[in-house]
């Protein structure tokens, strides 16, 4: 959730309003839809039908995927011709991402860790943050280190998901898991590595694009959201895990992303978006427990569902007043510091 600049003055337009939208959709994806459970039980095919494809019209795994080739892209720009300290580099990254995560931690051990739903993908991050002024080094041109990664994940994938790659190959269940993150902490940021580097291959290239029509980012849009709901609805009905769609989902993700990028170069975004950006990471990080403590109080139906996600997003910039902001600020102070 880094800030990046586009001539080291200016943000890059539309970021921010992307991570937003990403997270709500990682949040309604681990909400329960009380919509979409009534279509579901109706006696008119036609209506479950529609349930089922309300049902899975959020994939918040989509949006993790999204989310590590933006995270590539605002690490690696500023960066492209080398970093100046790294000491400060890593400072920087891991003090913003490490108090919100340890506050949500120590929240979530009275309530059982609901946050662990996102935590995995953000060990990743750190990993990645960790590593790259590492890979920076290495006398390689980008893309091919994409390829090695793309082609080390894969053969992870292959070995640690066997049970998986058995059930889409026997559309049966053999012992199928599903998800993307199955392989553990130790293993996932292997699978997720060549993702998180096409956001740096677009980093590398993003000045040499000037225009895009808006039909053709309308085009990526739709494209993006139903491959997502096919790869949701594939997963429980084709046996078709997250492990082995999602890599390839990335390389289309990575094209909209770019597409995005390039649109709001010359146009401006919806200014409450961008603004509603600003606390994406908090959205993302405490909508879990949230979720769980409001249930405490209401039950969701049909008249609750929204003041659960209404009440999510206002708790969520509450916490980044008081505990990510004041985290990047400790960042910046810090790094200042070390480099006087």
């Amino acid at each position: 959730m880094d800030e990046i600049v586009a001539d080291h003055k200016k943000w890059f337009k539309g970021i921010d309003s992307l991570r937003f939208i990403l997270a709500l959709i990682v949040l309604l994806s681990h909400f329960k839809d009380p919509f979409s459970a009534q279509l579901i039980s109706s006696s008119s095919h036609a209506v479950r039908v529609f349930g089922y494809l309300l049902d899975n019209a959020f994939d918040g795994t989509a949006a993790v995927i999204a989310f590590f080739i933006i995270s590539g892209f605002v690490i690696h720009y500023p960066n492209k011709n080398g970093i100046l300290n790294v000491k400060k580099f890593w400072i920087r990254r891991f003090v913003r991402i490490f108090v919100p995560l340890i506050v949500v931690y120590l929240i979530g051990i009275k309530f059982g860790h609901p946050d662990k739903a996102v935590v995995w993908s953000l060990i990743c991050e750190l990993i990645y943050y960790a590593i790259y002024p590492f890979m920076v080094k290495i006398k390689l041109s980008w893309f091919y280190k994409f390829l090695i990664a793309y082609a080390v994940a894969a053969i992870v994938i292959i070995i640690g998901a066997h049970n998986d790659v058995a059930s889409l190959f026997k559309q049966a269940d053999s012992k199928y898991h599903g998800y993307y993150w199955q392989l553990g902490i130790f293993l996932t940021w292997i699978v997720g590595l060549p993702v998180w580097l096409l956001g740096v291959l677009l980093a590398e290239h993003i000045d040499k694009l000037h225009t895009i029509s808006f039909s053709k980012v309308l085009l990526y849009r739709i494209g993006v959201i139903v491959l997502s709901c096919f790869f949701t609805i594939a997963k429980v009905y084709l046996f078709t895990s997250y492990i082995l769609s999602m890599n390839l989902l990335a390389i289309f993700i990575y094209k909209w992303l770019q597409a995005e990028t390039v649109y709001f170069k010359h146009r401006q975004p919806i200014p409450w978006l961008e603004k509603m950006g600003k606390f994406s990471y908090s959205l993302y990080l405490c909508h879990p427990i949230i979720y769980l403590v409001l249930g405490f109080w209401l039950s969701n139906t049909f008249i609750t569902y929204p003041i659960f996600i209404i009440a999510t997003i206002f708790i969520s910039w509450l916490f980044y007043l008081g505990v990510e902001r004041p985290s990047h600020l400790l960042a910046i102070a810090i790094s200042k510091k070390i480099s006087d």
